[in-house]
């Protein structure tokens, strides 16, 4: 292979890895703000206590 050939070759690679590295940063950013929006409208697992129970007065009584 001639070296003019091997020059331009490596420069398209050159020029299409720094594409390809471009395109994965745009990806990564737009990821992570859909990530962002998920966490934000998702609801928790354990979901906050809506009535307090209270205790009753009654005794236990055992069965003899």
């Amino acid at each position: 292979m001639k070296a003019s050939k091997f020059l331009k070759l490596k420069a398209r690679f050159q020029e299409a890895s720094n594409i390809v590295v471009e395109a994965a940063k745009e990806i990564s950013v737009v990821v992570e703000k859909a990530v962002e929006e998920v966490v934000q409208e998702s609801k928790p697992i354990v979901e906050a206590p809506t009535e307090e129970v209270k205790p009753t007065k009654k005794k236990v009584v055992k069965d003899a």
